[in-house]
């Protein structure tokens, strides 16, 4: 993993009630540049909105979709800001 995908991203929520959550299996990830992060809150219909999350100084988070309760939680799990950055910098180091 590089520098690229981890270094300096915003870990602040951008709206109320969103949670941040981590792609369960990053190290099957293929996309390049992505943290596996995602801003996440429950909808009125049970359903998850996921929104990006950026780079400090990059721009707004925006709404990425719409996923159902089930294969939301089955593909990812909540964290803390401090455990993303945790997980984020022990990522960074193996490479």
């Amino acid at each position: 993993m590089s520098d690229e995908r981890h270094g300096n991203l915003n870990l602040a929520p951008p709206g109320e009630g969103l949670k941040l959550c981590r792609y369960k299996n990053p190290e099957a990830m293929t996309t390049r540049g992505w943290s596996g992060l995602y801003w996440a809150r429950k909808n009125e219909a049970g359903d998850y909105e996921i929104r990006t999350v950026t780079k400090k100084g990059e721009g707004y988070s925006v709404t990425s979709g719409i996923l159902p309760t089930e294969g939301f939680e089955e593909h990812y799990e909540r964290v803390s800001s401090w455990s993303a950055q945790k997980l984020l910098l022990t990522e960074v180091r193996k490479d």
